[in-house]
């Protein structure tokens, strides 16, 4: 529009010109949105932190009940109590369950754990304890994995069989104990001590006090063939006989014992 000589926009082309120019500024403008989910997120973050410092405090949510259960045998409660006690005073929520099922699977007799926690303030100790199933060596048990295993306390009253043999070979005499001793069950007798002798024969003696000697090789048939022979040949005598060998292919040698006159 030209006015007095000079070019003049029109107004309502100027509005338009200029429009663009705030939409753009508007737009570089924080919107609200944007900053209420900035405070709510900031806002949840903290209200986490402080409801974690709350429940890491051991007096707002203490341990008040323990329950062990397990059998107690040879296993002593306030031995369990002395490793348990530390642990829970961090509270229910910060106790270190792992950390205490490592601490009490330490003790000797301890065979597994578990460790469970009961809302609101209640632990759960479940223990098993290892199987004995002979003496080997001056001081230590086996189980029946094959596992050596030292225990503390007093532990001589078990009835068990005694092993010996060479380092390292416990798992085979456990092997050999449980194929051979079931055999003498027929004649109501027992594997009181089992020895591997020079890597070469087996020596037991029976629970009656008798003495036998066995090859390596297949030596629950030479078993059967004492048992054979028992009722009969031995069992009237068995004060008399100081051992059996059977390390013989078809027979066997009893020895007697010498007579004190």
């Amino acid at each position: 529009m030209v006015k007095n000589g000079k070019v003049v926009e029109n107004p309502r082309f100027q509005r338009q010109h200029n429009k663009p120019k705030l939409a753009r500024l508007s737009s570089q403008l924080p919107s609200k949105g944007w900053f209420f989910k900035f405070s709510l997120s900031l806002l949840l973050i903290l209200s986490c932190i402080l409801l974690w410092q709350k429940l890491s405090n051991p007096h707002c949510f203490p341990v008040k009940n323990i329950k062990i259960s397990g059998d107690l045998t040879y296993v002593k409660q306030s031995h369990l109590q002395q490793i348990i006690l530390p642990f829970i005073a961090k509270g229910f929520f910060r106790l270190d369950s792992h950390g205490l099922k490592e601490q009490i699977l330490q003790l000797p007799w301890i065979a597994s754990v578990s460790i469970k926690r009961y809302w609101p303030d209640t632990l759960a100790v479940r223990f098993t304890t290892k199987k004995p199933i002979a003496f080997i060596g001056k001081q230590g048990l086996l189980d029946g994995q094959g596992n050596i295993f030292i225990p503390d306390g007093d532990f001589g009253s078990l009835n068990l069989p005694l092993f010996v043999g060479p380092i390292g070979q416990q798992k085979y005499l456990l092997q050999t104990y449980t194929a051979l001793n079931p055999l003498f069950k027929e004649l109501n007798l027992k594997i009181k001590l089992l020895k591997l002798v020079d890597q070469q024969y087996w020596y037991l003696q029976l629970d009656n006090g008798l003495k036998v000697y066995l090859s390596r090789s297949q030596p629950n048939i030479q078993i059967e063939r004492l048992i054979d022979v028992y009722s009969d040949v031995i069992a009237s005598k068995i004060s008399m006989v100081d051992y059996v060998d059977l390390r013989y292919a078809h027979g066997m040698a009893i020895k007697f014992k010498k007579r004190i006159s």
